[in-house]
């Protein structure tokens, strides 16, 4: 039989079953649940990737996912998230990362973007985030060019085609955003319709700023703080992977903008329905913590987690691996392996120069 539920827990699976146009009672969602021989744990050959840290990783997560004491709809939300990250999202790269160099041409007109805003009179405040902490009176700054950007994403859709080794749809490129002193972003991962393989393209910070790491999750078990200088690009597959910054920020202003693309053959309206099909039957009651179980407590705030136990909010970062001062070059990636590859098929370095030549902004 259903149990009783809370108004939240409610509304979360009225968005689930009608944003998939399938709406589904809880009884008819088990039924389809126990059809496709769905088991609690999973098997061992549905974690995507197949790799032995990820599962353990997986693992992991997903019994802290269950220990969620906040209330049942915040422990749906995290099953939703976990049975995603874990199970069912695709894996496209060997890490889930990778650093390269923007071309220079795009570089330039976004740090003149950045430097004329910081200069301005009268600047634009970001609206607030759920994932974002940070200082009185130092929310982050946005400087937008809604054209340009959409220009930057289209011409940024080889390179990141030929990270991923699939076709690309743009979605947007967004930005500037320029997040300013004690700020910090929790543990996150991006939307899953659109922002399944993405990047983030450092523009600039404070002359005298200390370095403020983006970590990241990977396959491979790692938790990566990467530190990245002017110019850098990050790609990453940023709705299967966490990240966020949980460090404060310790300086004046750090400034990036953000690329989203999702694969062609991306039918969301399927995967968010086989999410929701996959979350166990526990969700709305979780599992009481046995004695002895030292498992990190986990607090989910929409796509958030932090474990507030730790120092800045995320227990792995006493035993992160830290990334600084990568030199590679435009047409190349570094990944956790410590390799640099090539990236095939792209757009030389100087046709960015003659597309965005005749821009204002140069």
């Amino acid at each position: 039989m259903v149990k009783h539920w809370s108004i939240a827990t409610f509304l979360l699976l009225l968005l689930a079953t009608l944003y998939s146009c399938r709406a589904l009672s809880e009884d008819e969602r088990l039924e389809e649940y126990r059809k496709r021989g769905y088991t609690w744990p999973p098997k061992e050959e549905e974690y995507v990737p197949n790799t032995k840290e990820w599962k353990e990783r997986s693992k992991h997560r997903l019994h802290q996912i269950e220990l969620i004491d906040q209330g049942d709809g915040e422990r749906y939300q995290g099953f939703m998230l976990g049975v995603y990250t874990s199970l069912l999202g695709r894996s496209f790269t060997d890490y889930g990362w990778g650093i390269t160099k923007a071309p220079k041409a795009v570089v330039d007109i976004l740090q003149k973007r950045l430097h004329d805003g910081l200069s301005a009179e009268n600047q634009n405040i970001e609206s607030a985030q759920t994932c974002l902490d940070h200082g009185e009176g130092q929310e982050p700054l946005f400087f937008d060019d809604p054209n340009v950007n959409r220009e930057i994403v289209d011409a940024l859709l080889p390179l990141h085609e030929a990270w991923s080794g699939v076709d690309l749809i743009p979605n947007n490129s967004y930005g500037l955003r320029v997040y300013r002193n004690e700020s910090s972003l929790l543990m996150h991962v991006d939307k899953t319709d659109t922002h399944v393989i993405s990047s983030i393209l450092h523009v600039g910070h404070g002359e005298n700023d200390e370095p403020w790491p983006l970590v990241i999750e990977d396959y491979r078990g790692n938790v990566n703080e990467v530190f990245l200088e002017s110019g850098d690009m990050l790609f990453y597959e940023s709705s299967k992977l966490l990240h966020g910054r949980p460090r404060p920020m310790n300086g004046e202003y750090y400034s990036s903008l953000f690329s989203h693309y999702y694969p062609k053959d991306w039918d969301y309206e399927t995967i968010n329905y086989d999410n929701h099909i996959r979350v166990p039957a526990h969700w709305y009651q979780g599992i009481q913590r046995e004695e002895g179980d030292t498992t990190p407590k986990l607090v989910g705030v929409e796509t958030t987690f932090k474990e507030p136990e730790c120092e800045h909010g995320w227990c792995d970062l006493q035993r992160s691996l830290k990334w600084h001062n990568v030199e590679a070059k435009y047409g190349q990636v570094f990944s956790g392996d410590k390799q640099y590859r090539t990236l095939n098929n792209i757009p030389s370095e100087e046709s960015f120069q003659e597309l965005f030549s005749d821009k204002d902004e140069l």
